[in-house]
């Protein structure tokens, strides 16, 4: 997200008869002599124990502003969300409104499974971290979160913040001692996705990146090699807790045994959904070209549906600027879809905001330039050929030109 541009509080989000303002539903779709129609939403958000409630309260807050439509949470397993909802969208199936995870939102769209949105959205509204979610000049979806990634440190453990990478594995390696890890990050093919976001992390930091603009992929490319490197030496180094997942050692962190980790804006809640007492401060990644990454839950409406009058209805509420004020409130580090001014009360109780809001000038998706459909498969063939060179010793440029090769073959 570069840039990030103010937009008046005034700036409305909503358009033509979709706006709302807490109104009842009057969608021609709407039988009122049968009741409410019935749409469900799915989004890992909500299984959260912290910025799950939140969310579901304004969930209860809009149906009961409704006649004519019930919003319910979809049950979807977490540690399955991205593969459970492609299989339910290709049997012509799925939850009416979804929170994708970034890569995945545009080989939905690539399959014809997402609605266009351009009549409930204003353009002039949203943050650049949606300028990908229009595509060949159609809106598709717009992020309910944006999380841009920076260090986050426990201050009680980390008194010299590092501002190099040299700086940060020196740190990790004093700080591992005594049941105490100096770092975290994922490293199993289990989290796949989430080793894509670390890994990203490392290669944007060495000013390296997974194509070229005109979506050329350039996986084995020296920076590239340098960021992946600087990775390996993390993983070697015996400063992480190895075989943990992000939940364990992100718990880890909020008991005060993890001193350092980047991640994204919003970890620093969930984090304090565990222990409101831990201890949280955050830095720029101490990374050579102060570049970072980005994450983003994309939220689009399921072409499959039978009610998507009333699901773009619920969507075009979530973006109004009250209820964007709403949940960029409870996000912590993360934004919203639109510009929201952080409260004087915020910033006291969670300085770190800014430090993330700031790293969304440097901040880069997670997907591939001119690559986005085809995100999920070259991330599991880098993650995997990477992971097998961690685990058995091997040689990272070899590993990436074999990703490279196995990349051009899939394009």
């Amino acid at each position: 997200m570069r840039h990030m541009r103010a937009i008046g509080a005034a700036s409305a989000v909503l358009v033509g008869a979709l706006a709302l303002s807490g109104c009842s539903s009057s969608s021609p779709e709407a039988d009122e002599s049968e009741g409410p129609v019935t749409i469900t939403f799915a989004a890992s958000i909500l299984g959260e124990p912290t910025r799950g409630p939140l969310l579901q309260e304004m969930i209860d807050d809009f149906n009961a502003s409704q006649d004519g439509i019930t919003v319910e949470p979809a049950s979807v397993p977490f540690s399955s969300f991205g593969t459970t909802i492609a299989t339910q969208l290709g049997g012509g199936g799925g939850p009416d409104l979804i929170a994708f995870d970034h890569p995945n939102f545009f080989a939905a769209v690539d399959a014809g499974h997402v609605e266009p949105i351009d009549d409930i959205v204003d353009e002039d509204a949203l943050l650049p971290g949606n300028d990908n979610l229009r595509i060949d000049g159609v809106r598709y979806g717009t992020a309910l979160d944006i999380g841009n990634y920076a260090l986050i440190y426990n201050p009680d453990l980390v008194t010299t913040v590092p501002t190099t990478f040299d700086e940060l594995l020196a740190e990790a390696k004093a700080q591992t001692t005594d049941g105490v890890f100096g770092y975290a990050m994922r490293h199993t093919q289990a989290e796949e996705a989430g080793v894509w976001y670390d890994l990203s992390g490392f290669v944007y930091g060495f000013g390296g990146n997974w194509s070229d603009e005109d979506g050329t992929p350039t996986i084995n490319s020296d920076e590239n090699v340098e960021g992946v490197e600087a990775y390996k030496e993390m993983y070697d180094a015996g400063v992480i807790p190895q075989g943990t997942d992000a939940a364990t050692y992100r718990k880890m962190f909020a008991e005060g045994k993890i001193a350092m980790m980047v991640d994204n804006g919003g970890i620093p809640t969930v984090i304090q959904g565990t222990n409101p007492d831990a201890k949280i401060a955050a830095a720029a990644a101490p990374l050579p070209s102060g570049e970072t990454g980005q994450v983003m839950a994309v939220l689009g409406v399921n072409a499959n549906g039978e009610h998507i009058a009333q699901t773009k209805e619920f969507f075009a509420w979530l973006l109004a600027p009250e209820q964007q004020a709403r949940i960029q409130g409870f996000l912590g580090g993360s934004t919203a879809a639109t510009k929201v001014e952080r409260t004087a009360e915020e910033l006291e109780q969670r300085p770190y905001v800014e430090v993330f809001d700031e790293a969304g000038e440097n901040a880069r998706s997670f997907v591939p330039d001119g690559l986005g459909v085809q995100t999920p498969q070259i991330r599991t063939i880098v993650v995997t050929a990477v992971l097998e060179a961690l685990q058995n010793g091997g040689d990272i440029r070899e590993a990436l030109d074999r990703a490279q090769a196995d990349v051009e073959g899939l394009l």
